[in-house]
């Protein structure tokens, strides 16, 4: 009796970590979308000349990665359904990093 609540207790810090790292990306996106929105507008540049853009770029694929595997976890095949599940945690999880290597990318080949 006692290895289920270890493995509850176990999945329940997983969930709290993925869902805080997720709060975390959508945190930093909220902000770089309305910092280069307000920028783009205070210097009259287009929102693809600012800092900002790249970063928005990463959320939003991100997000589209996300929503994807949303859409196949409605699959009823047990092994897929596995497979979507540990893909979509490890992209919670790691969506500050994606983010951050997106917008470092598109400000570097940009050269802003």
């Amino acid at each position: 009796m006692s290895d289920i609540s270890i493995i509850d207790e176990e999945l329940a810090w997983m969930i709290l970590v993925v869902l805080l790292s997720a709060g975390v990306f959508f945190l930093i996106f909220l902000y770089h979308v309305v910092c280069g929105y307000l920028k783009s507008n205070r210097e009259k540049i287009k929102f693809k000349d600012t800092r900002s853009y790249g970063y928005v770029l990463g959320g939003t694929a991100v997000m589209g990665f996300e929503f994807f595997c949303l859409l196949f976890l409605g699959i009823k095949n047990e092994s897929i359904e596995n497979v979507v599940v540990g893909i979509f945690s490890v992209v919670l999880f790691f969506s500050p990093v994606i983010i951050w290597l997106f917008g470092s990318y598109y400000n570097t080949s940009k050269k802003l």
